[in-house]
Formats: C-alpha cells, sequence, structure tokens
C-alpha cells in the first residue's frame, strides 16, 4: 500500500505535462499555484496518515475520535447555512469589484454584512436546537453532548476561514488555504496528539485544543489579509447598481442550495450513524472512511486544473478541447483510482491489523468508500463540464437529486448494516449520481469520455490483483512492502506495455531519457 501511494505521486505531479500542452499562457499561473498546493497536499497527506492510521486508533477511544469527526460535520454544515451563498457571489461576481486602491469598492463590507446576518440567523436556530442535540445524544453520544457548545465558535470560525479562503483565492493566491487546511491544521493535531501520549494533555483539554486547532486557521487568514491591506470594510453601495444588486441575489439562492446540498453530502453520514449507532460507532466509520478517500487525493490538483481549461475553453467555444480533457480526465483519474485502490485492498488485512480489534468493522467501509471514489475518478471532470456551460443550472438539481437519494438510502441501510450501510449508499448514491451526469452530458453535448481502454484497465487492476496473491502471507511490514511492490509493479508495467494512456507513455520515455542520459 504504501510502495502505492509513493509511486501514484510521482506519476501524477507528471500529468501535469498534459495540460500544460493544451494551453500554456493559462497554464502559467495555474501549474504554478497547483503544483504548490498538492506539495502541501501531499505533506499533509503523510502527517495526516500518521495521525489517522495509527495515534488515533492506538491512542484514543473510538468515542474522542466520533466526537472530533461530529464536530466537524456539524460545525461545517452550519456554517455553510450561515454563509449565505455569499461564497458563490465572490467566485462569480468579486472580479467586477476587484481594484486594491478602492477597497475593492465595498465587497468586503457587504461579505461582512451577510456573514453577521448569517451568524446571527445560525445562533437563533441554535437556541432551538440546543435541547434536541443534547438531550438525543445523551444516551449513544453523552460526549458530544457535553461538548456540543463549541460548535458556535467552531461554525463562526469555519464560516470566516470558507470566505476569507475563497477571497484569497480569487486575489490569486489558492495555495494559502490549501496550506492552512493540509498541512499546519494536521501538523498541530499532531502536535496536540503527541502531547497527549506523553500525559501533558488531559482528554478535556486535548478536546478543546483541538477545537482551537481546527479554528485557528480562520484567525490566521484573517490576519494574513489584515497584513497585506487586502481588507477594507468601508461601505461604498452606490457602486452596486440595481442590474449587480439582482444578479448577485440570483447567485447567492443558487450558491446557498447548492453549497448547503454539497455540505450535507459529505457530511450527513456521520451525523446518521451517530444518531442511530452512536459516538463510538462514528469513530470506527471515521477512520474506515479515512483509508477509502486516500483513492481520491491526486483527482483533487487535477480536477482543479482541468475546471479552468474547461471554463476557458467553453468561453472559446472550444468543444475539441473540452471533449479531449473530458476523455483523458476519465482515463487518466480511472488508472489512478484503480491503482491506490489495489494497493489498499491487497493490504486490508494488515491495515485492520495495524488498527486494531476496535475496528474491524470498518473493513467493508473501507471496500465501499473506496470503490464510491474510483467510480466518481471514472467520470473525471463530468462535473465541471456541466458547470462551466451554458447548463450550469443543472448542478443544482444533481446536488438536490444526490442529498435526497443519499439520505433515504442511508436511513435504509444503516440500521440494516451498520457502518458499512452508511459506506454502501454512498457507493450507490456515487453511481447513480454520476450516471445521470454522464447522460446529462452525452445528451447535451454529444460527448462521451469511455473507450475499450477501461475494459484494459480492469483487465490490468485483476491481474495485479492476482499477482500480489501469489505471495504467501509474511509478517506485518514485509508482508506490506513485497505484496505492495509485486502489485505496482505489475500493474505499471501493463499499463505502459499495453499503451493504455498517452500520458503514461510519455511519463515513461521521459523516465528512460533521464535514466539514459545519467
Amino acid at each position: 500500500m504504501f510502495v502505492s501511494l509513493h509511486l501514484y505521486h510521482y506519476f501524477y505531479s507528471n500529468c501535469f505535462y498534459y495540460f500544460w500542452n493544451l494551453h500554456t499562457y493559462l497554464m502559467g499561473i495555474i501549474i504554478k499555484q497547483s503544483i504548490k498546493g498538492a506539495i502541501w497536499s501531499y505533506l499533509g497527506v503523510g502527517v495526516g496518515f500518521v495521525t489517522t492510521a495509527y495515534l488515533y486508533p492506538n491512542y484514543l477511544t473510538p468515542e474522542i475520535v466520533g466526537l472530533f469527526a461530529l464536530l466537524l460535520a456539524w460545525s461545517n454544515l452550519f456554517a455553510s447555512f450561515s454563509a449565505l451563498g455569499f461564497h458563490g457571489v465572490t467566485a462569480r461576481l468579486f472580479p467586477r469589484f476587484r481594484d486594491k486602491e478602492k477597497g475593492h469598492n465595498g465587497f468586503l463590507f457587504i461579505a461582512l454584512m451577510v456573514m453577521l446576518t448569517g451568524f446571527v440567523l445560525f445562533l437563533i436556530a441554535f437556541l432551538f436546537l440546543r435541547p434536541w442535540l443534547v438531550e438525543s445524544n445523551l444516551e449513544k453520544s453523552a460526549l458530544f453532548a457535553h461538548y456540543v457548545d463549541l460548535l458556535v465558535p467552531l461554525t463562526f470560525l469555519a464560516l470566516v476561514f470558507a470566505f476569507l479562503d475563497g477571497f484569497t483565492k480569487m486575489l490569486y493566491n489558492a495555495v494559502l488555504g490549501a496550506l492552512l487546511t493540509e498541512f499546519v491544521q494536521r501538523v498541530l493535531i499532531l502536535l496536540l496528539l503527541l502531547l497527549y501520549i506523553f500525559g501533558w494533555l488531559t482528554p478535556n483539554a486535548l478536546i478543546l485544543a483541538y477545537a482551537g486547532a481546527i479554528g485557528l486557521k480562520g484567525v490566521f487568514i484573517f490576519f494574513y489579509l489584515l497584513f497585506r491591506k487586502e481588507l477594507n470594510f468601508r461601505p461604498q453601495l452606490n457602486f452596486i447598481d440595481q442590474g449587480l444588486k439582482r444578479e448577485m441575489v440570483t447567485v447567492a439562492i443558487f450558491s446557498v442550495l447548492t453549497g448547503i446540498s454539497g455540505t450535507i453530502v459529505f457530511q450527513i453520514d456521520k451525523i446518521i450513524i451517530n444518531q442511530v449507532m452512536g459516538l463510538s460507532a462514528t469513530g470506527v466509520y471515521t477512520i474506515a472512511f479515512y483509508f477509502g478517500t486516500l483513492v481520491v487525493i491526486p483527482s483533487r490538483t487535477l480536477l482543479r486544473i482541468s475546471g479552468t481549461l474547461i471554463a476557458d475553453a467553453f468561453k472559446n467555444n472550444d468543444l475539441k478541447t473540452i471533449e479531449d480533457i473530458y476523455h483523458k480526465s476519465c482515463l487518466n483519474q480511472f488508472i489512478i483510482a484503480a491503482f491506490l485502490f489495489g494497493g489498499i485492498w491487497i493490504n486490508i488485512d494488515n491495515i485492520l491489523e495495524i488498527l486494531g480489534p476496535d475496528y474491524a468493522g470498518g473493513k467493508w467501509v473501507i471496500f465501499f468508500i473506496g470503490l464510491a471514489y474510483v467510480i466518481d475518478m471514472a467520470t473525471g471532470a463530468n462535473g465541471n463540464v456541466i458547470s462551466y456551460s451554458k447548463y450550469y443550472r443543472m448542478t443544482l438539481w444533481l446536488w438536490l437529486s444526490l442529498v435526497v437519494v443519499m439520505i433515504i438510502l442511508m436511513l435504509l441501510f444503516i440500521p440494516a448494516w451498520g457502518i458499512s450501510g452508511a459506506a454502501a449508499a454512498i457507493t450507490l448514491t456515487f453511481l447513480l449520481n454520476n450516471f445521470m451526469k454522464f447522460i446529462y452530458v452525452k445528451v447535451k453535448l454529444g460527448m462521451q469520455p469511455f473507450t475499450l481502454k477501461f475494459l484494459t484497465v480492469v483487465l490490468v487492476f485483476a491481474l495485479s490483483w492476482g499477482a500480489s496473491f501469489l505471495i504467501p502471507q509474511l509478517d506485518l511490514i514485509p508482508d506490506i512492502l513485497l505484496r505492495s511492490a509485486v502489485f505496482s509493479m505489475v500493474y505499471l508495467f501493463l499499463t505502459y506495455f499495453l499503451k493504455i494512456s498517452e500520458d503514461i507513455d510519455g511519463l515513461v520515455k521521459r523516465i528512460i531519457d533521464r535514466i539514459t542520459i545519467v
């Protein structure tokens, strides 16, 4: 597994060459930001792996792990509601306001008023929800009931960070948010865990410090922008005419629905598991879920790049470029996803041995979540194709249908199959949602990315899988290293030998050229 993760980093970074050839000028800005963001993400993955895969299960109870996950889930959900869709206004309309000398024409004053309004609405809602949150968790999740008030500062700081991160990106700095979220936050949590392990923090102090570490990125990004003199809250309402005001309201309404839907999709599983099964089951699910999500890490950078290229191609009505990106993103992401999923699943017994007996119930969570993201990556940039086309409003209905289907399936599957049922619900929902997006892009734009090469990838995966099981069972570390090495070598050799991907062929040729030169 560890060998597989290392190899994909090298392969994936070289996929950038393909996008560079597509649009050299645009990538001059994007590639630098993406590579920097990817570096911090990969470093964060290393820190997060140590924390989540080893320290959490070995030094924290499942209840504390579940508490951490639940605090994040509820605070992110509340923050998404409190934003009132202004993140979408920032992304779509801030370029019209951008002018540092004029204080960005009062944009931050409007943002401040919207955020304060949203947070006040949250506080009112929280006053009504708090008794239910406490009473419904007293029996199965008493720890969450005890710390429920942490949701107030966590929600506020999550709201601040979400807006300021989006604002910073519009100032052409997409790296800071990734640095704070993917690396700094994880390092802080690692340090706190070490203090706890060495007895310098009590469980209560650890929980409070964890909340502080999660919220600190909002404080940091605020002072960063203040130091850069980008924060100007002077009102300039005369800048906004009726047309712009109407457009801001329309975009905000659209964004609040899509934003809340997106947050629900990625947080509702932990909330429902906690309500049905309790905090301990939520903790087990959280750790297992993490291993499944290792599959999707590389797609985040690629989709950010492809999204910008697709948007630019739509402006020029360059459907050929869009179709090319769509096809190659699907194929390359499927190759990578199958590679990572295989690297994880061939080592599943070793992973469970590392996690310990408390987490044995997470085996099929890892399988289903990994499979869900293989499906998601195999359909590539379909979401970006819809989002940046004239049919972008369809994304709202896709998100809403995703939420409805996921909640229904979870309410059916979790009581029947526990945390494995939650993961199976996510897999089925991802399958249905991506099928809908595939059909929509095919009907509206006449594009479909799949060829016989996808079946070849499945064959390569099966042969590599079989080869890995020719290895007899060894001790833990030797078994992980040898089994992963065999799987990786067979998979990468067959992928190159069968000429599945032009990008991989180009990568291998560059490696051979470098070796020859040396």
